[in-house]
């Protein structure tokens, strides 16, 4: 996939109205600063598949609040709470981690990264 974060409009899912989960710098910060580390909450949303409990809940919510500030900035975590039914949340936990998958850039197929132009670096 070449994407760059300019281009990638984000992972559609529709909610409300049809959003766009996209993770950016200002996304990642706040779930960096809410739950200590990206890599965490990432790991703590997948423990929710097994046990549906607050904290599994939370880090769904602040995850998906995270992914989609780029484009409603006043959307609020109480926003999305309610944004989250039992019947939504397999497709919310689905996209969350479609859209990581496209907020990052795919390593090379030599195993090397790529630059901003999708070149190989060596």
């Amino acid at each position: 996939m070449d994407i760059d974060d300019l281009s990638y409009i984000g992972q559609p899912i529709k909610l409300d109205k049809v959003r766009h989960i996209k993770f950016t710098i200002k996304g990642l910060k706040l779930i960096a600063k809410k739950s200590g580390s990206v890599v965490k909450a990432f790991k703590d949303m997948q423990l929710m598949n097994k046990e549906f409990d607050i904290e599994g809940m939370d880090h769904l919510v602040l995850l998906l609040h995270a992914g989609l500030i780029h484009e409603d900035p006043t959307l609020t975590i109480e926003n999305v709470e309610n944004l989250l039914t039992m019947n939504n949340m397999t497709m919310i936990f689905t996209s969350i981690m479609k859209a990581f998958n496209g907020s990052t850039t795919e390593p090379a197929e030599d195993g090397g990264s790529e630059n901003a132009e999708g070149e190989p670096q060596k």
